[in-house]
């Protein structure tokens, strides 16, 4: 059973795509701000980590930054899954090491389940 963390402070984000992740087999855990997204990182070694940007505490980039600069955790693929992102910032984004970068207003669950499944492979993979 693979290991995903989603953070975001968005209840109903967490509890739709928490329920969806769940639903496709998959152990899931939440956090609701960027610091307790990064103590869970540490702590649950997931498999795939979904990111939102705007969150209190720390914001998705610094979360990101710091999951980048820990040896312990510095592989796990990043989801960044936001709608606080434009155009302008994707390098930015892309440099801090996401692995992919998904708009929450134009993906489904079914296009979530995707992209952790790829990311997962992906990473398993030789």
């Amino acid at each position: 059973m693979s290991k995903v963390l989603l953070i975001d402070d968005n209840a109903t984000v967490t509890s739709l795509y928490g329920a969806a992740l769940r639903n496709a087999g998959h152990r899931v855990e939440v956090a609701h701000d960027g610091e307790a997204g990064l103590a869970a990182v540490l702590q649950f070694q997931p498999d795939v980590v979904l990111l939102d940007l705007a969150m209190p505490k720390s914001n998705g980039l610094e979360v990101l930054a710091n999951i980048r600069s820990n040896p312990t955790v510095a592989e796990v693929p990043v989801i960044v899954f936001s709608n606080t992102y434009t155009n302008d910032r994707l390098p930015e984004i892309w440099s801090a090491g996401a692995t992919q970068v998904l708009s929450k207003a134009s993906s489904s669950p079914k296009q979530i389940l995707e992209a952790v499944r790829t990311s997962i492979a992906a990473r398993k993979s030789p």
